[in-house]
């Protein structure tokens, strides 16, 4: 099994200009970060795995293989052919890196961190993701207006509109060896995207999303798998929702060698001076380049 990343840079950008760009935070309460947390979520998967590619557009190389130095087995700068699409469907450039797939995969987050190999439930699945989510209000209301207001909504998705939770799974990492399922699954996420494309530029606005993201990656997936009658398996099996304290860099070892730090996880000092840390001790070379990068753009 390859481990992949990818990285989209439209949707984090105000304009095509790196130099003069401030938005490449992620989610992050600083670009700093968000450029650790890549290096290091990198780091730490070479330390495992001998192939760990990337997947993404033109800037993206510019940024992390020629400025960083991030040392991938394997650079694909195909998210270029993403640059029609609405910068707000941000997970449209995990899409299209799954669809280029033609052998097991995972693919791994740039904000998920790992002390140790992810274990045979993961590396032998057909299909796997972080953990089921089935509680979670917010995506159920969002799920509800596409329902009513996107023109094309495929007839799978539709069956699950009036559930008071809307199951889908966390793609922190998302991958697995049925290939022809993401085959599948990619061709239905941008049938779904494309017919809906003249709405979602005329209103996206009026949506979270965030959840519109979710919708399409996650919901989709585990909706279609459900159609397909394909399980999935679990990183974390026995949950419903995100592990607590699952974005946690110190408490690692409670959750299988694994940190994810996803949603408002970011914004916790704890958090993120933490993978400044872990960067700053383990990968000081990383560290460096960064700090001299972010010295002249800020000039």
């Amino acid at each position: 099994m390859k481990i992949i990343q990818s990285f989209w840079t439209k949707p984090f950008l105000r304009s095509g200009d790196l130099l003069t760009d401030a938005r490449l935070n992620g989610g992050w309460p600083h670009r700093r970060f968000n450029y650790y947390s890549i290096a290091l979520s990198y780091h730490h998967l070479r330390k495992f795995y001998d192939e760990v590619e990337l997947v993404t557009d033109s800037i993206g190389y510019e940024l992390l293989i020629e400025k960083l130095r991030l040392a991938y087995n394997k650079v694909s700068v195909e998210l270029d052919h993403l640059d029609d699409y609405e910068p707000g469907l941000w997970a449209l450039g995990k899409i299209y890196a799954y669809r280029m797939q033609e052998s097991p995969f995972l693919h791994v987050d740039n904000d998920i961190f790992i002390n140790r190999p992810f274990g045979s439930v993961v590396s032998e699945a057909a299909l796997v993701a972080q953990n089921k989510q089935a509680s979670t209000p917010h995506y159920s209301t969002t799920f509800r207006d596409i329902c009513k207001r996107f023109p094309y909504v495929p007839g799978y998705l539709k069956k699950i509109e009036e559930l008071p939770f809307v199951p889908c799974v966390n793609a922190g990492i998302l991958g697995g060896s049925n290939i022809a399922f993401f085959r599948q699954y990619t061709e239905e996420v941008f049938e779904f995207i494309n017919r809906n494309h003249d709405f979602i530029s005329g209103h996206m606005d009026q949506f979270n999303s965030a959840f519109v993201n979710v919708v399409f990656e996650q919901v989709l997936f585990y909706s279609l798998s459900r159609e397909a009658g394909v399980d999935i398996d679990y990183l974390f099996p026995d949950h419903n929702d995100n592990p607590p304290s699952i974005g946690y860099l110190h408490e690692m070892d409670c959750h299988q060698g694994y940190a994810h730090a996803l949603g408002d996880y970011k914004k916790l000092r704890m958090v993120y001076k933490m993978v400044e840390h872990e960067l700053s001790t383990g990968y000081p070379e990383s560290f460096s380049r960064i700090n001299d990068l972010l010295s002249v753009l800020e000039l």
